[in-house]
């Protein structure tokens, strides 16, 4: 049977193996905590969506548009009764290598800016956004050094803060990403780092606003869902081969994660 790939969730997986900067649209997105090298642009079309951008929160509305400097851990949340759509463009560093470096050591001055005070950007991404596809290697190329050479020359540019939370929330991704089918509990995660486990959950949370257990179910249901549409493994292999100890939680958790069960995300995937 030949099943089509979901571009988001291999990229959430393999993010800063990516060759090619992508653009696509989306409705009520909600994506866990993650950093990477690349730039990730989220411009709000309609709606709200939080965005949590090194433990500092946002509310970012209708025109309004996310910008997310390499290595900034994020969070993007769909409020419950919240609705939204938005574009997303992300920019891997290897494909626009003359800022490459100066993008390595600058972040953007401000995570948000207000797009509806700049048709020229406004009208590139839309246009992108429904052409994307179409475009050639050459043509992506163009557009994202565009699209970041506006928004320097207009945002601006400053060194990166230091901030030894969020080195702190990148290393805890990192082990978590490595370590996700072990079991992992919070006590042992907090004592690997040289905190308590209340302070540690304390932190995990403010930082990332979502618990331990939630961020790795997350991680957990994102492979599951590849190895779902790439394998012929089946539901019990692929709920221990992620860490999960039977099918009852993999299939809550999945749930959760996705809106769908693991059958019915299979279904929708599927040519």
């Amino acid at each position: 049977m030949k099943r089509k790939s979901v571009d988001i969730d291999r990229y959430e997986l393999e993010r800063d193996d990516m060759q090619t900067a992508i653009c696509f649209p989306a409705k009520d997105g909600s994506f866990p905590a993650h950093f990477h090298s690349s730039i990730e642009l989220v411009y709000v079309i309609s709606g709200q969506i939080t965005v949590i951008m090194n433990g500092q929160p946002y509310s970012v509305k209708e025109g309004q548009m996310v910008i997310t400097s390499s290595y900034s851990v994020h969070v993007y949340r769909t409020e419950e009764g919240e609705h939204n759509e938005t574009i997303t463009m992300i920019i891997p560093m290897s494909t626009i290598p003359s800022l490459q470096k100066i993008l390595n050591q600058k972040a953007f001055k401000n995570e948000i800016y207000d797009v509806t005070k700049d048709e020229e950007i406004s009208t590139m991404l839309r246009i992108a956004c429904k052409n994307w596809n179409e475009y050639s290697a050459e043509t992506k190329k163009g557009v994202s050094y565009m699209v970041l050479g506006l928004l320097i020359s207009r945002v601006g540019l400053s060194d990166h803060p230091g901030n030894q939370k969020s080195n702190l929330m990148r290393d805890v991704l990192i082990y978590l990403q490595n370590n996700y089918q072990q079991s992992i509990r919070m006590e042992h995660l907090a004592r690997h780092f040289g905190y308590s486990k209340s302070r540690f959950s304390r932190l995990f949370h403010d930082h990332l606003g979502c618990s331990m257990i939630e961020y790795l179910s997350n991680i957990r249901c994102r492979q599951a869902a590849l190895l779902l549409i790439e394998s012929d493994m089946t539901m019990l292999d692929i709920a221990l081969a992620v860490g999960f100890e039977c099918l009852r939680t993999f299939y809550r958790a999945f749930k959760n994660c996705y809106q769908m069960t693991p059958t019915q995300y299979i279904k929708h995937h599927t040519q």
